[in-house]
């Protein structure tokens, strides 16, 4: 029992660097945020939020700056307390030499922090560098002065700054605490008079407290700081997720769900904007209208999965013969469209024609050879002609007269397809 704080405290500085896990998404391609056995470090939570380790490094280059500059001026000006307390033993020249040789490495750790890149890539580092310069040069003056006791202020006060100003993980401060008191170690046994029993117990209350108090501190920081990167990982995580979906429900509201190809509503949407694009720049677009054949009968023989298995073959067919910027759409039923923009109706004739003609040779598993036909109605539009319901109309009525005779185009002119050119309104030679 008497043991129970200090091991919790080490459990906690072991895992300072873990956060709870956060559930991966269920998204494909959303941000995976857990780490190996179901946690996050701190270091994977931040490069999955944009520009966070970014912000945790300008933080921390920062906190270091502050420490340095803080540590560079204060040091020797420390020496206005030697001259006080140090005047009989005569030993305020040398501390202020030990004082300033102890600038050197402190201001070029400064140096690092302000200008060079490796201030940027390890600014706890180099932060943890000059404040155990600090408390080595502390620790030697304290077993040489006549009255420690003035000095132990500066001893704690670099423990507090690390405790509650470094921006790093608390083991940075653990670390600090373990050099102060193996430099205070090492010098009290090196010196030749070392330190009353009087005057040690003074410093060791005093380290020993601002080092707990420092430790624990840091700890609690992390804490509350580790919980609000996990916050902001787990927004970032949640907005992906959002996002993906949203662009899901997007995508799957412009689609069929059946055959992949776009919905009536897209149907509605893009034809709307390409007749007004037409009308605008006296541009010329056509419309094919695609209706399977007898597909009631299809349905009653293969059932109503091989009369879905036959519109997505006729689906993947049309899919397959159209151009990029063209549009394919289940309008509803077994009746497709394509969307030709840029086609007069001589060329939308030809496509239908060779829509038709492949349609005989497509064969859904428990099909016959050329059970399935296509009927399609061909209609184009031009400039200030090109409106929706005109469009649609004329292509549904010559859809109609060609389903009078079945796997045939009907189009105002006939298929410009030598040897192949349908009679609208008869049977074409398949």
């Amino acid at each position: 029992m008497p043991f129970s704080i200090p091991l919790r405290l080490l459990g906690m500085l072991r895992r300072s660097d873990v956060l709870p896990a956060v559930a991966p998404s269920p998204v494909p391609g959303g941000m995976p945020v857990g780490g190996r056995g179901g946690a996050a470090t701190v270091g994977q939570l931040a490069q999955a939020v944009p520009g966070l380790p970014e912000e945790l490094a300008d933080r921390a280059r920062t906190a270091g700056l502050l420490v340095a500059g803080v540590a560079v001026a204060a040091v020797p000006l420390w020496s206005l307390v030697d001259l006080v307390t140090e005047a009989e033993a005569e030993n305020a020249t040398t501390f202020l030499a030990v004082r300033l040789l102890c600038e050197i490495p402190m201001l070029l750790a400064l140096l690092a922090l302000w200008r060079l890149p490796l201030g940027r890539r390890r600014p706890e580092l180099l932060t943890f560098l000059v404040l155990a310069v600090v408390q080595s040069e502390v620790a030697w003056i304290v077993t040489r002065s006549a009255d420690p006791q003035y000095h132990l202020l500066g001893f704690t006060l670099a423990i507090y700054g690390s405790g509650c100003v470094l921006v790093a993980r608390p083991r940075w401060t653990v670390a600090l605490v373990a050099v102060s008191w193996a430099a205070l170690g090492f010098f009290s046994l090196s010196t030749g008079t070392g330190l009353s029993a009087a005057d040690l117990l003074a410093v060791s209350v005093y380290l020993a407290t601002a080092s707990l108090i420092a430790v624990l501190a840091h700890l609690r920081r992390h804490t509350l700081t580790t919980r609000e990167l996990l916050t902001r990982a787990r927004l970032e995580h949640e907005q992906q997720r959002t996002g993906l979906l949203l662009a899901q429900l997007e995508r799957l509201s412009h689609e069929d769900p059946l055959t992949g190809l776009a919905n009536r509503r897209r149907w509605d949407a893009e034809l709307t904007a390409l007749c007004t694009r037409a009308r605008q720049r006296g541009e010329v677009l056509s419309v094919v209208l695609v209706d399977l054949d007898h597909f009631k009968d299809v349905n009653d023989r293969h059932g109503h999965g091989g009369g879905d298995d036959a519109l997505r073959a006729v689906a993947g067919l049309l899919s397959a013969r159209v151009r990029g910027g063209d549009l394919v759409a289940r309008l509803g039923g077994d009746e497709l469209a394509v969307l030709l923009p840029g086609a007069d109706a001589v060329r939308a004739a030809e496509v239908a024609e060779q829509l038709r003609r492949e349609a005989r040779l497509l064969q859904p598993p428990g099909f016959s050879p050329g059970e399935l036909s296509l009927s399609l109605g061909v209609a184009a539009a031009a400039g200030a002609d090109a409106h929706p319901p005109e469009l649609m109309s004329r292509a549904d009525e010559r859809l109609y007269r060609a389903k009078t005779t079945r796997n045939a185009v009907g189009a105002a002119e006939p298929v410009a397809a030598a040897a192949a050119r349908p009679v609208i309104g008869t049977r074409p030679s398949p």
